[in-house]
């Protein structure tokens, strides 16, 4: 077994980046071919316009939505409304920190697993992680979250 602990802070940190660029960028060819796919679906080329094979149309969506206007609901607090989609987001990108991606490697000298933290309890902490991001975030945008006999319900198999 590795002990945890004992890397110093820039290959912790070195670490978490890479977890992250990785995820990132996932999620960008999560979407390239899910548009591909319903393209497809549909009888037409799908995004085909930005970069090489619409490679970079993810990019030019997230580009295009920064830059536009932004619209608030009157009476909110912006800091926490903006807050929001961060907080939603960050445990889900917390459970990767537990996944091993490999075996010990060396990087620079420093033997290290390629895994960013170790938890026994692992399974229950990404658990309990989803559930405040979504109760974070539903408190974020001033609703409470829905009880459970509500979810439950909404839950049940349409027969």
């Amino acid at each position: 077994m590795t002990p945890f602990g004992h890397d110093t802070w820039w290959l912790v940190a070195a670490k978490a980046i890479a977890i992250f660029a990785f995820l990132m960028l996932t999620v960008l060819v999560a979407i390239l071919a899910e548009r591909k796919l319903l393209g497809r679906m549909q009888l037409r080329p799908g995004p085909n316009r930005v970069g090489p094979h619409g490679a970079l149309q993810s990019l030019a969506d997230g580009i295009k939505l920064a830059l536009k206007e932004s619209i608030t609901p009157g009476g909110i607090d912006k800091f926490v409304y903006f807050l929001a989609p961060i907080i939603s987001v960050i445990p889900a990108f917390t459970a990767f920190a537990f996944v091993p991606f490999g075996p010990e490697v060396s990087v620079f000298g420093h033997r290290t697993p390629l895994q960013l933290t170790d938890l026994p309890v692992a399974v229950l902490f990404i658990l309990a992680m989803s559930a405040v991001g979504y109760t974070a975030s539903c408190s974020a945008v001033g609703r409470p979250a829905p009880p459970i006999r509500y979810s439950a319900v909404c839950a049940r198999p349409l027969r």
